[in-house]
């Protein structure tokens, strides 16, 4: 085993290294923050700066508003909805509303403006007849009447206390971490894979196997790149606690944080999902006879891992559905199935422990597999084996898998 241990020193080390890893591990977080930062400021401007709108005109159908109180600064009172219609269009005014005569019973408000309306300006018109609808009230309800509800989310099965302003970043949550997995283990299996084919196109491979066997090279190989994936998955995590523990002044990030239950799980699924498309990957380079070939299969291993994507609409709208749940237990697909419906729902005891069993297994079955096929075609050049030799490869004992190898080294 020392020598698989070298092997995945090496590939570590190499790696860790290259161009490409370092923009995945630093450049695209730092470039996925900034893009965030930047469309959060924007949409935060767009929906808290009400001076842009400027000056508000209101006319008073329902008589609620008559000897105002708590009006705001930028508010003004017409006596018709045309002379207000003329002030907008006069540019005058950046909009108005009209409360209709039928307030009291409907609360119909009708806003006219020329272009939209932020947030914040409708917190502030709700605010100003809330203040005169209720006037005389203790300043306690009043404020209470402002602000009815304080929601916090209590999820069932993990016992989780969410506030209603962190239910969208943690929602969010989740689909990060499933980016983040799928950029990991597509970049690690993927150096797998090409330098399986790069080392056979060369023939580096006939001097490597001499020296070590196929099974402790291919080992090595994927520990080696795992430990690179997760050193990806580590830099992304603290970068996380890291912006969580900087955002907590913004209110859609207070009290935001990366549940435990969640962050293990999902590491779980990394290292499974990992070894999974890490053994495909190294039983295709050993087959395939070229770059090109290998990249056409990883495409279509990518585009299976990116299927809970495709159903994002099912997970949000019933995350307990049998597309979802069908997803979950699949393995190719369990892993990012799985951190979905953990942002949208709560997942069954019996689905998860099912989900990781069903991974587990196949992921044991594949390295083995893998390991036979990488075994028995490791030094064979210029064709491409059949379905048939390749089944008849996995019904062979080990012994067998050897002498064929080394008949083909010989």
């Amino acid at each position: 085993m020392s020598k698989a241990w070298l092997v995945a020193k090496h590939e570590y080390l190499t790696n860790v290294k290259r161009k490409g890893f370092l923009f995945g591990a630093f450049g695209v977080p730092l470039l996925i923050v900034v893009i965030m930062v930047i469309v959060a400021g924007i949409a935060v401007e767009a929906e808290t700066n009400t001076e842009r709108v400027g000056t508000v005109g209101y006319v008073d159908q329902s008589g609620v508003l008559a000897d105002a109180i708590d009006q705001p600064e930028n508010f003004m009172p017409f006596a018709s909805e045309d002379d207000a219609q003329a002030a907008l269009e006069a540019e005058e005014l950046g909009a108005y509303f009209v409360v209709q005569p039928d307030y009291l019973d409907t609360g119909g408000v009708q806003m006219v403006s020329r272009t939209g309306t932020p947030e914040a300006l409708l917190g502030e018109l709700n605010a100003f007849l809330v203040a005169n609808v209720g006037r005389g009230v203790t300043p306690e309800l009043l404020e209470r009447l402002k602000e009815p509800v304080e929601m916090s989310v209590v999820s069932l099965d993990s016992g989780r206390v969410v506030e209603e302003s962190a239910i969208f970043a943690l929602i969010f949550a989740p689909i990060i971490f499933v980016f983040v997995f799928i950029m990991a283990t597509q970049i690690t299996s993927g150096y797998l894979m090409s330098g399986v084919v790069e080392e056979k196109s060369s023939h580096i491979m006939e001097i490597l196997v001499t020296s070590i066997t196929p099974f402790q090279l291919l080992l090595g190989k994927i520990i080696g790149l795992g430990a690179l994936g997760l050193t990806q998955l580590v830099i992304w995590i603290a970068g996380s606690y890291i912006a969580l523990a900087l955002g907590q002044n913004l209110e859609f990030m207070a009290g935001v944080t990366i549940p435990l239950d969640l962050l293990l799980i999902g590491v779980t699924y990394f290292i499974l999902g990992y070894f999974l498309l890490a053994s495909m990957m190294a039983g295709i380079g050993a087959v395939v006879g070229s770059e090109q070939e290998s990249r056409q299969f990883a495409g279509i291993f990518s585009f299976v891992l990116v299927i809970p994507f495709i159903a994002l609409v099912t997970f949000i709208t019933d995350p307990n559905g049998t597309v979802p749940v069908a997803l979950t237990l699949f393995p190719l697909t369990s892993p990012v199935a799985v951190m979905l419906r953990m942002g949208f729902g709560s997942i069954p005891t019996w689905q998860l422990i099912a989900s990781i069993a069903i991974l587990l297994v196949t992921t044991i079955f594949t390295v083995w597999a893998s390991a036979k096929i990488f075994h028995w075609a490791l030094l064979m050049y210029g064709k491409r084996p059949s379905l048939r030799e390749l089944l008849r490869v996995l019904r062979r004992p080990t012994t067998m898998a050897t002498s064929a190898t080394g008949e083909r080294a010989g």
